[in-house]
């Protein structure tokens, strides 16, 4: 039996039962129709998987060549820009694209920007006037982007516990077209295995979380793979978890089917260059499911 479908059911049990309404507010959130999106939420969740399964629900069908294809675009493509979404029929971010084919500062393109690191070499005017005092900026002798840098850091001193990358860069919030769910990710070497601790600041249990789950159990894999280190356990702490208001009628009928055992997820092992991931290297073996199903997205 999967075990992600348990611990699913019992959460989807919880905020049902022992929720709190937002209809107190005035909510972002609305359904195609216009009409206000309202939730139930419970506040601090953690999820903890042992990653003995691959942590994928079977009592609904898991788009999971699409939920990898996100992560893709995301760790490897790095951009924000939706057209290697659409070259792979991937349609998740198209109510947030905007004109220009991106979603803004968010997601990939935090995780590509280049960003500097290290002792810096010197340091420069930025402004020089009789009036104003001087300002300076540093120079630094090297830069790379979040990825490479955590990849880097993990070989190289695993010991740190500054292994962290981060979406949420409060200076470009005004330019994302969301504002990052999952916002940043920790990472920890212990006796030879790498724990992945997730951040999410809110997280929608119907359509978002599965997703959620098994792409970072994914992206584990990944970089466990590329720096020889052993799974260790995937967690995630999430601040508001929440069931939208129509999703609650289906999800009490999708906990009650019977789960299937859990499917099994096989990687090229060849590849050990994180950049060179592609769709064809991931199989997903054996994943039975009950029928998908229909839920509405709230935007």
């Amino acid at each position: 039996m999967s075990n992600y479908d348990v611990v699913y059911a019992r959460l989807v049990s919880k905020i049902i039962e022992n929720g709190i309404w937002d209809k107190d507010q005035q909510v972002r959130t609305v359904w195609n129709d216009g009409t206000p999106a309202y939730t139930k939420s419970v506040i601090s969740e953690q999820l903890v998987f042992d990653n003995t399964q691959v942590p994928i629900l079977t009592t609904k069908r898991v788009a999971w060549k699409s939920a990898i294809h996100e992560l893709l675009w995301f760790y490897v493509k790095r951009t924000s820009n939706v057209s290697y979404l659409r070259e792979n029929n991937v349609k998740i971010w198209e109510a947030w694209t905007r004109e220009d084919g991106t979603i803004g500062k968010a997601y990939g393109y935090q995780l590509g920007k280049i960003i500097p690191y290290g002792e810096p070499i010197r340091t420069l005017p930025l402004v020089t006037s009789p009036f104003i005092e001087e300002e300076q900026y540093m120079i630094y002798l090297e830069a790379d982007n979040q990825v490479n840098l955590l990849i880097k850091g993990l070989k190289e001193n695993p010991a740190s516990r500054r292994h962290v990358v981060s979406l949420w860069n409060i200076d470009d919030l005004h330019d994302m077209a969301l504002y990052p769910c999952v916002w940043h990710n920790q990472w920890l070497v212990k006796e030879g295995k790498l724990h992945l601790i997730v951040g999410v600041r809110s997280n929608d249990v119907a359509l978002g979380q599965p997703f959620n789950v098994f792409q970072y159990y994914v992206l584990q894999r990944m970089i466990a793979q590329v720096t020889g280190y052993e799974m260790g356990t995937l967690t995630f702490n999430i601040n508001d978890v929440h069931i939208y208001e129509r999703h609650i009628e289906p999800l009490s009928q999708q906990i009650l089917l019977e789960p299937y055992d859990a499917p099994i997820l096989n990687i090229n092992p060849e590849v050990k260059n994180f950049d060179d991931f592609k769709i064809e290297d991931f199989e997903l073996v054996n994943y039975q499911h009950h029928p998908s199903i229909k839920m509405e997205v709230a935007i």
